[in-house]
């Protein structure tokens, strides 16, 4: 990496100082992204399901989501179901966001996917 020169995230495009990046297979990424590349979000999960239900044991598990997996749940609560590419045009958020946010709604069995013909919907557990 060179010196005081700004950089560029190479996922996700976001300028990082130096002290922000990470070199990964030769290439520089803001933390998100990093994060993403070396660990990826699994909705399938059984250790991560079975914490996730050791955790809220007892617990409102809406009371616990963040503001953003709560307006996830609510768009696809009025719509019944909802395609990433639905949430992503109109909850303005990215894929990835969505599918970060997805597997921990998955892993709290809040929201599961379900696919119809060629498509995959999302839906109230």
């Amino acid at each position: 990496m060179q010196g005081n020169m700004p950089f560029q995230c190479s996922k996700c495009g976001k300028t990082l100082e130096k002290h922000e990046c990470y070199e990964h297979q030769g290439k520089v990424f803001c933390e998100d992204c990093y994060m993403d590349i070396l660990s990826p979000p699994k909705a399938c999960d059984p250790w991560a399901v079975h914490s996730a239900q050791t955790f809220l044991k007892g617990k409102d598990k809406l009371s616990t989501l963040t503001h953003l997996q709560l307006n996830i749940v609510n768009y696809i609560k009025g719509r019944g179901e909802a395609t990433i590419e639905e949430m992503v045009e109109n909850l303005n958020l990215t894929e990835g966001e969505l599918r970060r946010e997805f597997a921990v709604l998955r892993h709290m069995e809040i929201l599961k996917a379900t696919k119809k013909g060629e498509k995959i919907f999302y839906i109230l557990f």
